[in-house]
């Protein structure tokens, strides 16, 4: 048998052996928004034994039922709308364990002032149903997007912008803007 067969026949093994081994999580996260583009790529990555701070356990949060596509997941899914105080209460306060949470939801209306009302209103209602119970929590992290550095779509043309690179680092527009909704200023 050739040293690469007997490698190949090991790690086979020592995999099964991982497998049957109850996993033993270092973190764990709450995805806000985990049907959308950002929560999705975080669904996949962060169940993976090798990601940092991993391997986590995952709880995703979206308002539909869980879609077909993401049953293969080893996630736990868990349907509610954020914008219904009521709601997150029931379906988030009961978890106990969670040491990040990652928002990456928002809802649309057609001002950006609607905006700010109901986006402040979800996020105040996940932070107020997850922070009681969870002594472990650490970052919350809020994902945001080419708003933070352009300004809402209404205001393309009508505020002065960075220039690019945009970097995290930058001071907030002087526009309203959902994303600063309910977050101290620095």
């Amino acid at each position: 048998m050739s040293w690469w067969w007997a490698g190949a026949i090991g790690a086979a093994k020592k995999k099964l052996e991982e497998d049957d081994a109850p996993l033993k999580h270092q973190s764990v996260a709450l995805i806000i928004g985990v049907t959308g583009i950002v929560g999705n790529s975080l669904a996949e990555i962060m169940p993976l034994p090798d990601t940092p701070g991993g391997p986590w356990k995952v709880y995703g949060v979206a308002r539909r039922p869980r879609p077909s596509w993401k049953e293969d997941r080893p996630i736990s899914y868990i349907s509610c709308d954020v914008s219904d105080a009521d709601d997150t209460e029931a379906k988030l306060s009961p978890l106990t364990d969670i040491t990040h949470v990652f928002y990456a939801t928002w809802s649309n209306r057609s001002a950006e002032a609607e905006n700010c009302e109901i986006n402040g209103k979800m996020l105040k209602n996940v932070l107020d149903s997850v922070i009681p119970n969870n002594p472990d929590l650490k970052p919350i992290c809020l994902t945001t997007g080419r708003k933070h550095y352009l300004g809402p779509f209404v205001a393309w043309g009508k505020i002065r912008t960075h220039d690019p690179p945009f970097t995290e680092d930058l001071p907030r527009l002087d526009y309203i803007n959902f994303y600063y909704t309910g977050i101290h200023p620095n």
